[in-house]
């Protein structure tokens, strides 16, 4: 997530300072974003299977002590 903020405010900063080819700003921003994208699916994914696993054991628990 850290990497694809990084692009976007590369691709930002290179737009306001004109120091990038304007042609290569759309495509910084565009993996930027891509990238975050992605990140933020396996954060969310990961916080799932975290809460998943301790409903299933809080249930696996209850059950051994019925």
């Amino acid at each position: 997530m850290a990497l694809g903020i990084s692009f976007i405010a590369l691709g930002i900063g290179s737009l306001l300072t004109h120091y990038a080819a304007y042609a290569s700003v759309p495509i910084l921003i565009t993996a930027g974003a891509l990238i975050l994208i992605i990140g933020l699916l396996l954060l969310i994914t990961e916080l799932m299977e975290n809460w998943l696993s301790k409903g299933q054991t809080a249930l696996v628990d209850g059950l051994q002590a019925g």
